[in-house]
């Protein structure tokens, strides 16, 4: 019954949306413009199309595909204030991995937008809250409604998982059907915010055949209640916490129960004797004092706590968390810490338990306007101790061994990383930039306050940089060495690499072309590893609108005992950018009889650093065509001011041979409007610009970690393969998989390495795409009231799926 009721709920809320939607539709847009201005309103249609190829081949067996391809594309519809703009990802890529999977690889969705309206219908994601729905992927429909005022809802249906049959094989992931919704209910004032969110998924028992016992997959359901708020005091005081309660059935087949649960949700939901209880609590404290911010956060998951709304969560653990920033002389060094301590077992039921204390240090010193210092440091530690069977401790006979028995291990690991960046002084013949990095990672194994032979690791790796560039010729050189010293238990090893690379433009730059070759060598005590990498790569655009990409890369790898593996990656990229424009305006006849005051021949005024002189059509064709200026046309990419410039325009052409003080009004608001928002580009850049100078510097410190995993698994596997041990398939391919991640994570730490902000501004490379999905959405949640932060997080994570998918692409 009590499901029964919380489904009423949520399709009575769902017909609410649906008819607040279809009212608004009809009043706003004929009460508040006049018919003749709808019948001649501007219908567009933008967005862009892209299609990837990829081409493997080796010398030596490979699981991965000869051939696989990306389709990828996004298109807008706008007309007035409504929008619906629709995407699209179908790949190859799922079908050859030769088993199945119940989440979907090929993607599409719509997501239309009418004012404070907006739809998610297809193949979709939304976000309510970390402990209830976060990113899980659903074939279905959601809408959220953020009108003016206080009051925001958001709400969601569909599948969550398709049924999968186990079919036998291995690697088969079988599953239930599972469907799932939710709401969430948002109340924001200026000074507090409050929220409540209900998140409901169930599998459905006969979806599938029954599966074998021994893969452990059963039916559940799970509802998940989740309370949240936020206070500001004084201004400088920010308050937050939130509560979920999560109940589960971790099995439907289970008898009903009668038992009482605990938490929010217990009250809710139908128990069963599978049915589990856990809650979170999250809650923090942010002060800005002065010139420096605080922050003081705590979190606890109860062990078990789980929602079928997220891919993975962790749970079991309590953490307490302390973080400060501030900035000293006149902004040139910036300071920021953080120190925490975590803990789990926290009801006492594993054998042993552990505790963590972590804690990082950031610094930036602008030495000058040329010369930037970085450098950070992080302490992470992690205590063990072994909680003993009473009853074993009881009948235990030999009392030589307590100090084993009462096992105090500790893991301890340290990371430091300085950073020089050195733009040398320009000319107009060249200009030249200098990078030097330096980065150690440091673990051991601590038993006892004794660190064993053997139990230390520290990795030691620097690299330089040096590019040159020459504006007048449209060439830019760079050169790199890379060194790394690593002692890994009792097996020393280094490694050393070069490289240089070329980057040219040809034909007014309508032609851009790199050429880049790069040896790394390594050496341990029996192993000798020499890789070569040639690059290539031409991209031209055609027409202004047509994007061609076609990249090459032959790779060389020689092992000690090992035949030798030659590797060849075409990729062939097109993309297209369409505008389909606005339709030309019908005149209207004039109705017989009605005198219109004929402007003077000579109309002029004056705005900003223009003038504008003639009859009122010419002038509205001046001002319109400014939107494709250099100055203003990146705003029309960004939809929301699109189709707020569109409006403007038809009220001119609306007031054309109206009185001159008539129409200079509506002319003066779109030309108020444009300027306005030119500063909104220049914003854009200097927060992608930190969010990718963030990604760099956060992927610069796991970069010794991704190595040290990568050569390690690397290394286990050669010392198999060189005693005779055979290996599995799945192996190879895992150890395949983990190359290309490693792979990837370089692509990216050298595509961010030289980045400079005019690289940004000029859409350098594969940031003049990303911009293009971007953009509008950093506009919006700024007019949302993000703050600056906010919307530089979300870029940082943005730009980090974007080199991610790019780096598969390029590998």
């Amino acid at each position: 019954m009590r499901n029964q009721f919380t489904s009423k709920i949520f399709y009575l809320i769902l017909i609410l949306f649906i008819t607040t939607f279809t009212v608004a539709q009809d009043l706003e847009n004929i009460g508040s413009r006049t018919i003749d201005k709808i019948r001649n309103s501007p219908l567009k249609i933008n967005g862009a199309i892209s299609t990837n190829g990829v081409y493997y081949s080796s010398n030596s067996r490979s699981a991965r595909a000869p051939f696989t391809y990306f389709l990828q594309g996004n298109i807008n519809i706008s007309w007035l204030t409504f929008s619906m703009p629709l995407s699209y990802s179908f790949s190859n890529q799922g079908s050859n991995f030769g088993y199945q999977t119940p989440f979907k690889f090929n993607r599409l969705s719509i997501h239309p937008k009418y004012k404070w309206v907006q739809a998610h219908l297809g193949d979709v994601n939304m976000n309510f809250s970390p402990y209830t729905l976060n990113g899980h992927q659903f074939t279905g429909g959601g809408v959220e409604l953020t009108p003016r005022g206080s009051f925001k809802i958001s709400a969601m249906y569909g599948r969550l998982l398709k049924a999968t049959e186990d079919d036998g094989e291995e690697r088969t992931l079988p599953a239930y059907k599972r469907m799932g919704y939710g709401t969430k209910l948002e109340w924001n004032k200026d000074k507090y915010k409050l929220g409540v969110t209900g998140f409901y998924a169930k599998d459905a028992i006969n979806s599938i055949s029954n599966i074998p016992e021994e893969r452990n997959i059963k039916p559940r359901e799970n509802l998940v209640v989740s309370i949240e708020g936020e206070t500001t005091i004084a201004k400088d005081y920010k308050l937050y916490a939130e509560y979920a309660s999560t109940a589960i059935t971790q099995d439907l087949r289970a008898d009903k129960s009668t038992d009482k649960g605990s938490g929010l949700a217990s009250y809710l939901f139908n128990n069963r004797s599978s049915t589990e209880f856990y809650s979170a609590l999250k809650a923090g404290l942010e002060v800005n004092v002065a010139e420096m911010k605080l922050g003081v956060g705590f979190e606890r998951i109860e062990p078990g706590y789980e929602t079928l709304g997220a891919y993975y969560f962790n749970n079991d653990f309590e953490n307490i968390t302390l973080n400060a920033s501030r900035t000293l002389f006149n902004n040139k060094v910036n300071l920021s810490f953080n120190v925490g301590y975590q803990k789990d077992n926290l009801n006492n039921q594993k054998t042993q338990g552990t505790n963590r204390n972590i804690g990082a240090l950031n610094a930036t010193y602008q030495i000058t306007d040329a010369i930037v210092l970085t450098g950070s440091y992080s302490n992470f530690s992690t205590f063990t101790n072994k909680s003993l069977n009473q009853f074993d401790d009881i009948n235990d006979s030999d009392l030589t061994d307590e100090d084993l028995e009462a096992l105090n291990y500790k893991q301890l690991s340290q990371n430091s990383n300085i950073n020089l960046n050195w733009q040398l002084p320009k000319t107009k013949k060249n200009t030249q930039n200098i990078n030097l990095n330096y980065s150690l990672a440091s673990s051991a194994n601590k038993e006892n306050d004794i660190i064993r032979v053997g139990q230390a690791n520290n990795f030691h790796n620097g690299n330089a940089v040096y590019t040159i560039g020459f504006p007048e010729n449209k060439l830019n050189i760079s050169t790199s060495f890379n060194y790394n010293y690593s002692d890994i238990g009792r097996d020393d090893s280094k490694s050393w690499g070069t490289g240089v690379s070329a980057n040219k433009r040809f034909f007014e730059n309508k032609l851009n072309s790199t050429f880049g070759v790069i040896y790394n060598k390594n050496t341990n005590k029996e192993i000798k590893t020499g890789v070569l990498n040639f690059r290539a790569n031409a991209s031209t655009t055609i027409a202004e609108k047509h994007n061609l990409t076609l990249t090459a890369v032959q790779l060389f790898r020689s092992i000690t005992n090992n035949s030798s593996l030659n590797e060849l990656t075409l990729t062939f990229g097109y993309a297209y950018a369409f505008d389909l424009g606005m339709p030309k305006l019908k005149k209207r006849k004039r109705a017989p009889n009605v005198k219109i005051e004929k402007p003077s021949k000579e109309f002029q005024f004056s705005y900003k650093e223009y003038t504008y002189t003639g009859n009122h059509a010419k002038i509205s064709e001046e001002i319109v065509a400014l939107t494709n200026s250099t100055k203003f046309k990146e705003l029309s990419k960004i939809t929301s001011i699109a189709n707020n410039l569109n409006l403007l325009e038809i009220d001119m052409h609306t007031n054309e041979g109206q009185k001159n003080k008539s129409y200079k009004r509506v002319a003066l608001n779109y030309l108020k409007y444009l300027h306005d928002n030119k500063s909104f580009i220049d914003t854009y850049h200097e927060l992608a610009f930190k969010s990718l100078k963030k990604l760099y510097f956060d992927a610069s410190k796991l970069d010794a970690t991704v190595q040290k995993y990568y050569l390690r698994l690397s290394n286990l596997m050669k010392s198999y393969e060189k005693k005779g041990d055979k290996i599995l398939e799945k192996d190879k391919q895992f150890l395949e998989r983990r190359e290309q991640k490693y792979k990837g994570h370089v692509y990216m730490l050298q595509q961010l390495k030289t980045l400079k902000y005019l690289d940004i501004v000029n859409d350098e490379g594969i940031l003049s795409e990303f911009k293009g999905i971007y953009l509008s959405k950093v506009f919006e949640m700024l007019e949302n009231d993000k703050t600056k932060k906010e919307v530089e997080n979300y870029l940082l994570i943005k730009f980090a799926e974007f080199y991610h998918k790019k780096s598969l692409l390029s590998i």
